[in-house]
């Protein structure tokens, strides 16, 4: 009995501390978890996989039928109500595909994001073939 009434404080001003930096700083979700929430108007869920240079290392990605110009007024206007943001100084269409580059909405963190860089949410569409786009989408920092 003589120990434990001399380990009470400690273990108080721990908890409290911890307590403390955990509500002093808001806390970032996890690229996939972000990723898995996003409503996407896709014919069918993007299959998540591995992606080296992408925070968290993850990724969606999916093939699809139609065209770059057509799923890229989709993405926008899905992506804009879910409260992302367009980087249209990053936006790129053309035949062949498009990237598309959106600020997270206001309060999102990502976790993994580096020092002094910001998650941005990158959509980019690829041709494969005539009327059949790849879709890739991750998060980086940018």
């Amino acid at each position: 009995m003589g120990w434990r009434h001399r380990l009470l404080p400690v273990t108080t001003s721990l908890l409290v501390t911890a307590g403390g930096l955990i509500g002093g700083a808001a806390l970032a979700t996890p690229a996939g978890t972000l990723l898995k929430g996003l409503k996407l108007p896709l014919p069918k869920p993007a299959a998540s996989l591995f992606a080296a240079n992408a925070i968290g290392q993850t990724s969606l990605n999916t093939q699809l039928p139609g065209q770059p110009e057509e799923l890229l007024g989709k993405l926008r206007s899905s992506l804009g109500q879910q409260g992302y943001v367009e980087r249209k100084a990053n936006t790129v269409v053309g035949s062949w595909g498009f990237n598309l580059v959106m600020d997270p909405p206001a309060g999102t963190q990502v976790d993994g994001t580096g020092q002094g860089k910001a998650a941005a949410l990158v959509l980019q569409a690829t041709a494969i073939g005539p009327g059949r786009l790849n879709l890739n989408v991750r998060f980086e920092g940018l």
